[in-house]
C-alpha cells in the first residue's frame, strides 16, 4: 500500500482509540482494499487518514464519497444534476439542470421542498423535505413575494441553496418553480414524476416534521418573468412575439388576449405526471411556430405555470401573465355579445 504505510509506533500511541467506532471504521477501510489515490500524488486518499488533522480528513472523506455517488441503473450512469441519461438521448433537454429523475436524487445535495398541503406532508413525505405549501405564498390567487420570502425564511432556505421541488401533481411544483425563478433564485429543479415516482424508486418516506432556525433569505425580482399592466402595451408591440393561452379551449373561444393568441393545452407536454421527452416537446412547440430567438407571453393561470416550466426546460424565452386582469384591458377580444 504505497503512500499508506502506518508506523507501528504511531499506532501504539493511538492505542487508546482502538475502541472508538470511528477508529475501527477507518482501520477497516484501510485494510479492506487498495488505496484509490496515493497521498504522494497530491490527490486525496480516502484510505489514508491524516492523523495530524483527523477531523479535517474525515470531512474531506465525506465530500469525496459524495462525489463518487453517481447512481448506477442497469449499468448506466445517470447524471442527476443535468438530467441526462447515457442511454436515452430523448431525455437530453436543452436546460437539463431544471429536471431531476427520482433515481438520481441522492447523488446531489438538495434542499428538498414539498409543496403539498401540510396535512398531506405530515402523513408522508420524502425524508428531509421541508413543507412549503404553495397556497401559503399567494394573496388573492397570485404570488405575494413577501409571503414567499417569509415562508423561505421560516424553512431556513438560503439564497445559495439548490432547491428540488416536488408534489403530488405537476401544477403546484410548476407554480413554485416559476415563483422562485421570478424572485431571483438560481438553482432550481423539479422532481419528474413527483412523490409517487420517488417512493417507487426506493426513496425513504418519513413523517418526521423538523423545526428550523430562521434564515435571512432575500428576494431579487426578475422583472422579465412577469407581465405587469404597465409593460403589457410595450410587450404586445414587440416583434417576434408569440402569445399562448393556457386555458381550456372553451374559455379561449369566449375571449382571449388579442387575436394573436394561440390556444395551447399545457397537459399535452405531460404524460401521467411526467414531462414528455425532449423530441416530443420540441415537436409540440415548433408546431405552434415558437422560436427560441423570440419572446413567448403565456397567460391563463394556473395552467400557464405548467407551460412556463415546459418552455424553460426546452430553452425558450417565456414571460408569464398572472391572473385574469388582462380581460379588463383594451386588448381583450370577446365573442360574447
Amino acid at each position: 500500500m504505497s503512500g499508506c504505510r502506518l508506523d507501528r509506533g504511531l499506532l501504539a500511541g493511538f492505542s487508546i482509540f482502538l475502541i472508538s467506532p470511528v477508529f475501527v471504521a477507518i482501520v477497516l477501510g484501510i485494510f479492506s482494499g487498495p488505496a484509490l489515490a496515493g497521498t504522494e500524488t497530491g490527490e486525496f486518499c480516502p484510505t489514508c487518514p491524516d492523523w495530524t488533522n483527523l477531523e479535517g480528513w474525515l470531512a474531506q472523506k465525506e465530500a469525496y464519497e459524495r462525489a463518487q455517488m453517481n447512481p448506477m441503473q442497469n449499468g448506466n450512469i445517470v447524471n442527476s444534476i443535468n438530467g441526462k441519461s447515457a442511454d436515452n438521448p430523448d431525455k437530453n433537454y436543452p436546460v437539463p439542470e431544471i429536471i431531476t429523475s427520482p433515481d438520481a436524487i441522492n447523488s446531489f445535495r438538495w434542499t428538498i421542498i414539498d409543496v403539498r398541503d401540510p396535512n398531506e406532508y405530515k402523513a408522508n413525505h420524502l425524508a428531509g423535505a421541508r413543507n412549503l405549501y404553495w397556497r401559503s405564498t399567494q394573496n388573492d390567487g397570485n404570488l405575494d413575494p413577501q409571503l414567499m420570502m417569509q415562508e423561505l425564511r421560516r424553512l431556513d432556505v438560503n439564497n445559495s441553496d439548490s432547491i428540488l421541488i416536488y408534489g403530488d401533481t405537476l401544477e403546484d411544483p410548476a407554480y413554485i418553480f416559476w415563483a422562485l425563478s421570478y424572485l431571483g433564485h438560481k438553482n432550481l429543479s423539479v422532481l419528474n414524476g413527483g412523490l409517487s415516482d420517488a417512493l417507487a424508486a426506493g426513496m425513504m418516506p418519513s413523517t418526521f416534521v423538523q423545526s428550523f432556525p430562521e434564515s435571512n433569505y432575500s428576494i431579487i425580482i426578475t422583472p422579465r418573468l412577469l407581465v405587469y399592466r404597465n409593460n403589457l402595451p410595450q410587450l404586445l408591440n414587440s416583434s417576434n412575439l408569440k402569445i399562448l393561452d393556457a386555458r381550456d379551449f372553451s374559455d379561449y373561444g369566449r375571449s382571449r388576449l388579442t387575436n394573436l393568441s394561440v390556444p395551447f393545452d399545457p397537459e399535452k407536454l405531460y404524460d401521467d405526471q411526467r414531462i414528455r421527452d425532449a423530441k416530443t416537446l420540441e415537436d409540440l412547440l415548433s408546431r405552434r411556430g415558437l422560436s427560441k430567438n423570440g419572446s413567448n407571453l403565456i397567460y391563463g393561470t394556473p395552467g400557464a405555470y405548467l407551460l412556463f416550466y415546459g418552455l424553460e426546460l426546452m430553452g425558450y424565452n417565456a414571460t408569464l401573465l398572472e391572473g385574469d386582469w388582462w380581460s379588463e384591458t383594451e386588448w381583450v377580444v370577446s365573442n360574447i355579445k
